[in-house]
């Protein structure tokens, strides 16, 4: 049965959303934490935003070192997505704790983990304040990715083999299925519709 209700304070009708792991640096100390709520916004330039609250330890540390990383995990790390994303870097210090794998950014003084199938070097680009949230916008400025998992001169994910972290709410997880995978595109809305107008 549908139902309908006003401003709703909290809710997950829109999910699930895929998780990216933001890293910051400042002061010679790096955090880690999970986000769902990120998106690209522009081609060119290549800019990409993630909303953070300002209770977060990594809002601080981006409005002070003005860079970041965001890193995309396969579904096989997602104990690394769940505990970063449970714990706070004010606490403990999350590489060391979980034993968390990074390199060092190629671009940006900030590291990016050897796991991700991709990842992201951020300098911010602006930043400005929505409700509860910050939206930090990064000027993309590097790129790592791993060449056995996408094709095409736009770096096209293969289904089959990227399973991304997707997070429900509740604090439940889940990826996608390949074998779910089918191709709707302008060739075929053109046959639906000559078949629609009978030609």
């Amino acid at each position: 049965m549908r139902k309908f209700i006003k401003a709703p304070p909290k809710f997950y009708f829109h999910y699930p959303f895929p998780v990216t792991v933001v890293v910051t640096k400042s002061e010679g100390k790096t955090n880690l934490m999970s986000a769902v709520w990120h998106t690209q916004l522009s081609f060119d330039p290549p800019l990409y935003g993630v909303l953070i609250s300002s209770k977060r330890y990594s809002h601080e540390m981006i409005l002070k070192s003005k860079q970041f990383t965001l890193n995309f995990l396969d579904y096989e790390f997602l104990e690394t997505v769940a505990y970063v994303g449970s714990t706070s870097g004010r606490e403990i210090d999350k590489i060391s704790v979980f034993d968390i794998p990074v390199e060092d950014g190629r671009i940006v003084d900030v590291p990016v983990l050897s796991e991700a199938y991709a990842a992201y070097e951020c300098e911010l680009y602006d930043h400005r304040d929505y409700g509860d949230h910050t939206l930090f916008v990064g000027k993309i400025v590097g790129v790592h990715y791993d060449d056995e998992l996408y094709y095409g001169e736009k770096f096209h994910p293969v289904v089959e083999k990227v399973l991304p972290v997707l997070y429900i709410g509740d604090e439940v997880y889940l990826t996608t299925d390949p074998q779910t995978k089918k191709k709707y595109g302008k060739e075929e809305v053109k046959e639906f519709l000559k078949r629609w107008g009978g030609g």
